[in-house]
């Protein structure tokens, strides 16, 4: 046979090819038997050299880790990585010797760290603790919770937070010794110092010049509150039940909402929301935040998953850094079983004086909406039931009535909001909600709220039975 020929064909052919199974000069084709041989030669990553190993254990460099202990900031690129169950220092070596970052350049300094880090924590925190966001009037400064000081150089434009309040506050924090240790001062010290650094400052300054009466809405602010009362749901009338709101807008429109609309499975889905912020830039958001809890209640009954799709839906319409705290629950009006989670806010309170206990706080902790997505914000969210009783009354309502403060900056606070309610227990449940308003507005007098205002109330009425047992015997 033509030697030739025997190459291209049978043995002759194998002896044209190299010995990773290619021919010379040529890549390998997929599909083949090369594959097997390519991972023959897959790169392993490098053990780490001592100097490193040794920095991983001592370089404060290295230690930069969230409050939570969750996250580790990689010094080189700055990003943070998860910790797993075998801590910072094992996190570190398997990122590093994956990645490869410590090749390429010398570490960042430790403030640019740190300020990484605390960014990452104030994101956390900022929705749950209203210690963090003590601001002074006319932007004068921000309570360092930590130090108890207030500092300069923290701008809130319009009283927002915006991604630049988060990063200064952050950059604030990085610098400070206080806050390495996580400790805040209790809120009623914050604020009894914020009062004493306002009036210093006051008396620094020659009096204020009258100011002029406040113009009536412009003619866009009036259209924008009709369209955001359109909007709103009617309160329904189930068998058996009352359900009221007060809702009272802080700057003409409100960044609160209320929703209260029926499941396919013929199950009351009822939400309470605050959109961080107010005014028109909040009120935008509660217009979509509506358009979307309505779009995901009519594929979903199931409670977790509806708050979850609404997460993930409207999470890209936020702007960064706002955020939307949410409760939300579901009630079987049947079987009087009620259903409820918490994303970011306040618990609910059940009254009832024929219970054991007459008060009770209702929901878990969860994560705020639009902080994160996915299977992070599911695993965040705990779904609590109970069984209903005649007599039940809940009540739930945004950060506006606990956080309004007086003259002296003393805030309403839980314990005069929860006397509020108990004293309005045999009142319907409208007069209820309203009563409540009403004395968060008697006790800040003049100062006004400061924020929205929204109260929303469920009372469970008594069956026809519970009624005959209870009622007078006849002469």
């Amino acid at each position: 046979m033509d030697t030739r020929r025997q190459q291209r064909t049978g043995t002759g052919f194998r002896a044209g090819l190299s010995r990773a199974g290619t021919q010379r000069g040529q890549k390998p084709r997929p599909g083949t038997g090369n594959h097997t041989a390519m991972h023959a030669v897959k790169a392993v990553p490098r053990p780490l050299p001592p100097d490193l190993l040794r920095r991983i254990e001592n370089d404060p460099l290295f230690m930069v880790v969230t409050l939570d202990g969750t996250q580790w900031i990689d010094p080189f690129s700055g990003e943070p990585v998860a910790i797993g169950p075998q801590g910072r220092a094992s996190a570190a070596r398997v990122h590093l010797a994956e990645s490869g970052g410590w090749r390429n350049g010398n570490a960042l300094p430790l403030g640019q760290l740190e300020t990484e880090r605390w960014r990452l924590d104030l994101t956390r925190l900022l929705p749950t603790e209203p210690r963090l966001r003590i601001f002074l009037k006319d932007n004068r400064g921000w309570m360092n919770p930590f130090s108890g000081e207030v500092v300069q150089g923290v701008e809130r434009p319009d009283g927002k937070l915006t991604p630049r309040t988060l990063w200064q506050m952050s950059q604030k924090l990085a610098v400070c010794p206080h806050a390495r240790a996580g400790r805040m001062y209790d809120m009623q010290e914050l604020l009894n110092r914020g009062r004493a650094y306002g009036a210093a400052q006051a008396a620094q300054e020659p009096p204020p010049t009258p100011r002029a009466e406040q113009q009536a809405l412009s003619e866009d602010m009036a259209q924008a509150q009709s369209v955001q009362q359109h909007m709103l749901s009617e309160m329904p009338k189930p068998p058996g039940y009352e359900l009221a709101v007060h809702l009272s807008p802080h700057a003409g429109v409100a960044g609160d909402f209320y929703e209260v609309t029926s499941l396919r499975d013929g199950r009351i889905f009822i939400a309470l929301g605050d959109v961080s912020g107010h005014g028109m830039q909040a009120a935008l958001v509660v217009a979509t935040a509506l358009k979307t809890i309505r779009f995901v209640a009519r594929s979903t009954s199931d409670l977790t998953e509806l708050v979850c799709r609404f997460n993930d839906e409207i999470k890209p319409d936020l702007m960064p850094g706002q955020f939307i705290t949410l409760f939300a629950a579901v009630l079987d009006p049947e079987n009087r079983v009620f259903s409820c989670l918490r994303a970011g806010h306040q618990p609910a309170i059940l009254v009832n004086l024929a219970r054991d206990d007459v008060m009770r706080r209702l929901g878990r902790r969860g994560m705020a909406i639009g902080l994160a997505t996915g299977a992070v914000f599911a695993q965040s969210l705990h779904q609590v039931s109970m069984q209903l009783e005649a007599g039940d009354i809940i009540v739930q309502s945004t950060d506006g009535a606990l956080e309004a403060m007086n003259g002296e900056d003393v805030q309403f606070g839980e314990s005069r909001y929860l006397a509020s309610v108990l004293s309005r227990y045999e009142s319907s449940a409208q007069e209820l909600v309203d009563g409540v308003a009403e004395d968060v507005r008697a006790y800040v007098e003049e100062r006004g709220v400061g924020d929205d205002l929204t109260v929303l109330a469920l009372a469970v009425l008594p069956s026809d039975d519970t009624a005959l047992e209870h009622a007078p015997p006849q002469a």
